[in-house]
Order: structure tokens, then C-alpha cells, then sequence
């Protein structure tokens, strides 16, 4: 079969192919300035202002170079240039990013030097028009991780930490949202402690160095507001580690939104003492919103108590078993000034425990029904005895690790 090019099918098979092109490849090219602008709106939510020197696009990459994060009354943070890779925009003007990686952090105040490696968002979402009115406008992002984080103090290194991470899942149907965060190869230098008497102490317990990690596990229950924070632990090797848990309700969007636009207008506000005090009216407005379900923290103990007893024990010439059996009988007479019998046979008991084997020190509030915040500040107020029969206060000795939260 022999096949005739005329210039009529020629004109015809063109515009198949480039219909058909027009299906395989975007209509459009990405508009680099307009999503620069909705960069610097999301980062401004606080009233701080986000600028840079020049957007520059490449296919699905965009760098914004110098960006510059300026917060009133504070020195400008340089950011240096910030490239994000994979970007998309959908029919409504969202962008979505599949990676965002910044410069590395180098920064030096009063003698104080701050570095932070291999900055890197994952999964960020960048509203049209960033607020809290649902879920779709909120700012989201799936995962944050940095290198090695440094602190310098004269030249000499006080901390570091190996990584930080983080993981954020939001369910699909816009629920909730989970939450956690770990910080891995913790090194705190104590020789650098100014108090002479306390270094002492510390050298002599073995401690001229402290090493470990943390962590955040988390959830945000969006309609009901129900924040739980169920572990915010740091774990020091050879120390202990101390765990803390929270959660409260009314943290919903609306008070979300009503603390950002708070922060916007004191920023904004040219006179400070005025901008402190109406962020000071508005909190108290906020915090009639929210109420408190249940807190615990807890020490569990790695050695450090056993140290400890043996260090104060040599100073008064006795060992760490004679002088935890005098700290048993101190700590009823110390107690005695509180006024509140039933606690004080909680802490006494707790801490002959804990003494006689040191495992773990648990502290818990968690009352039969939430408390109004306000209700909380009252009472802190006006009878701060009252607080242990309305939060229930409970104080135990080597139980298990307690979670406030539900799971």
C-alpha cells in the first residue's frame, strides 16, 4: 500500500500530535513569582515579613536566593537561599512541594554561634490564601530533618545533637493530625559551667559530659480541639529520663486563628508596651477557651540517684544507704508547712519508695472531667491547696510509665 503526503493530511497529523502533546505535558509553566508571593505570605503569618533577592525557576524548581526573615523589634534572620524541588500547582492556586532544602545555618550573636546542617521540608503544602478557616487553607508539611546542630560559646562547644527529625500524618479525612519528633546524639559539655561548686559536684558524680536523646509523640484532634502531647521525654545515658504529657482541649482552629491574628497585630503595633499589653488581654480572652483533661511527669531514674545519695552522704561523712534512710525522715517534717494531709502521704510514701528502690517518681493530674483553664487560674489564685482535689493530684513510686492521653 502506498501512502500519499498531502499538505492537507501533513496540516492534519500536526495538529494530532500537538493535541495529543498538549494532553502529555502542562498547559502551562509554573508562575515562580506568584509562588514566591504565597512563600513569603505563609511565612509571614506570625508579623514577621519574608523578602529575597531574586526568584529564579527551573521546570519544577524554584530558588528563592538571600531570603531574609525579618520579625519587628528582632534581628533579621538570614536564610540564605532556600530551593524547592518537585513543585506543582493545582486548579485552585495550592502549591504542593515535594522537597524544600535550605542553606545551612551559620549565625553568631554576643559571642554565642549557632550551625545548623542540611535543613530539609518534606511534603509542604502552600495555601492560595494561607488562615485557619479549615483544613484545606492550613499550611502543612509531612516531614522536617536537619544534619548536625551545633553550639559554640567563646569559641568552645556546649551542645550538639547529631539530627533532628519529624513526622507529621494527617488523616484523610482531615481529623486529626499526628505528630512526632526525635532528637538523636545529644551532647551537653558541662565544663563550661560558670558556678565553681556545681562543677565540682557534677565532675564528682561523673558528669563532665551528658549524652542521650529526646522525643515529642503527639495528636490534634481538629473538630473537638483535643491537643495531646503523650510523650515529651529527654533521656540522658546514666542520668534518667524525664518524660512530661499533656493534653487539653478547645485548641481548635478558631482559637488557632484568633492567637495568629494576635501575634499580627502586636507585631504591628509601633508602641511595644502596648503591643505586650493588648497580647496580654487578648491571651486571657483565649484561654477562657480552652481546658485542661490531664498532665503527668515522671523521672525514671538510670543511676543518677544512687550517685547523688553517695556524693551527699560523703559530705555529711555517711554512705548513700544511711543517707537516703535520713532523707526519709526529713522529708514528712519538710512537707509539714503544705497543709494538705493527704498529699503529703502521697509524696512521703512515694518517695520512701523511690529511695529504697529508685525506679521510677510519677506526678499526675488528671481530674474526672476537663477543667476550664480559667477555673484552673482562680483557684491557683485564691487557694492553691484546692488545686490537688480539683486537677486530682496523685504522686506514686516505681508504677509503670504512665500516658495522660488517650490513645
Amino acid at each position: 500500500m502506498t501512502i500519499q503526503y498531502s499538505p492537507k493530511r501533513l496540516l492534519a497529523a500536526s495538529l494530532l500530535v500537538t493535541s495529543v502533546s498538549a494532553l502529555a505535558w502542562p498547559a502551562l509553566a509554573l508562575d515562580a513569582d506568584d509562588f514566591a508571593t504565597k512563600v513569603a505570605a505563609v511565612a509571614s503569618q506570625g508579623g514577621a515579613k519574608m523578602s529575597f533577592s531574586s526568584v529564579e525557576p527551573d521546570g519544577a524548581t524554584i530558588v528563592l536566593r538571600s531570603v531574609r526573615l525579618q520579625a519587628p523589634g528582632d534581628p533579621a534572620l538570614e536564610l540564605g537561599d532556600i530551593t524547592f524541588a518537585g513543585v506543582e500547582e493545582d486548579s485552585d492556586g495550592n502549591y504542593s512541594v515535594e522537597q524544600a532544602m535550605f542553606a545551612d545555618i551559620n549565625t553568631e550573636q554576643e559571642g554565642i554561634r549557632v550551625t545548623v546542617a542540611d535543613i530539609e521540608l518534606y511534603g509542604l503544602t502552600v495555601p492560595a490564601e494561607p488562615d485557619y478557616s479549615s483544613m484545606d487553607t492550613v499550611v502543612f508539611y509531612e516531614g522536617f530533618s536537619t544534619g548536625r546542630i551545633a553550639v559554640q560559646d567563646g569559641g568552645k562547644e556546649t551542645f550538639s545533637m547529631t539530627s533532628m527529625t519529624q513526622e507529621v500524618e494527617r488523616a484523610d479525612d482531615d481529623s486529626s493530625v499526628g505528630f512526632t519528633m526525635d532528637g538523636t546524639g545529644l551532647a551537653i559539655n558541662l565544663s563550661g559551667i560558670d558556678n565553681p561548686k556545681a562543677r565540682e559536684a557534677l565532675s564528682a558524680l561523673g558528669y563532665t559530659q551528658l549524652t542521650g536523646d529526646f522525643r515529642i509523640d503527639g495528636k490534634w484532634e481538629v473538630e473537638p480541639g483535643i491537643l495531646a502531647i503523650r510523650e515529651y521525654s529527654l533521656n540522658l545515658d546514666d542520668v534518667g529520663r524525664l518524660a512530661m504529657s499533656l493534653e487539653v482541649s478547645g485548641y481548635t482552629l478558631a482559637f488557632i486563628e484568633a492567637m495568629q491574628q494576635a501575634q499580627t497585630a502586636a507585631s504591628t503595633n509601633p508602641n511595644p508596651e502596648a503591643a505586650q499589653q493588648a497580647m496580654g488581654f487578648a491571651m486571657m480572652g483565649m484561654l477562657q477557651q480552652l481546658s485542661f483533661n490531664s498532665a503527668s511527669i515522671q523521672f525514671q531514674d538510670d543511676s543518677v540517684t544512687g550517685k547523688a545519695l553517695a556524693y551527699a552522704g560523703k559530705q555529711q561523712g555517711v554512705t548513700g544507704e544511711q543517707m537516703g534512710q535520713s532523707l526519709k525522715f526529713m522529708v514528712p517534717l519538710m512537707l509539714g508547712q503544705l497543709g494538705i494531709p493527704a498529699l503529703q502521704q502521697q509524696i512521703t510514701a512515694a518517695t520512701s519508695a523511690f529511695l529504697d528502690n529508685p525506679q521510677t517518681f510519677t506526678i499526675t493530674a488528671k481530674p474526672a472531667r476537663p477543667v476550664g483553664v480559667p477555673m484552673i487560674m482562680g483557684a491557683g489564685m485564691g487557694d492553691p491547696k484546692s488545686l490537688v482535689d480539683l486537677l486530682n493530684v496523685q504522686v506514686t513510686a516505681n508504677d509503670p510509665v504512665l500516658m495522660c492521653c488517650k490513645e
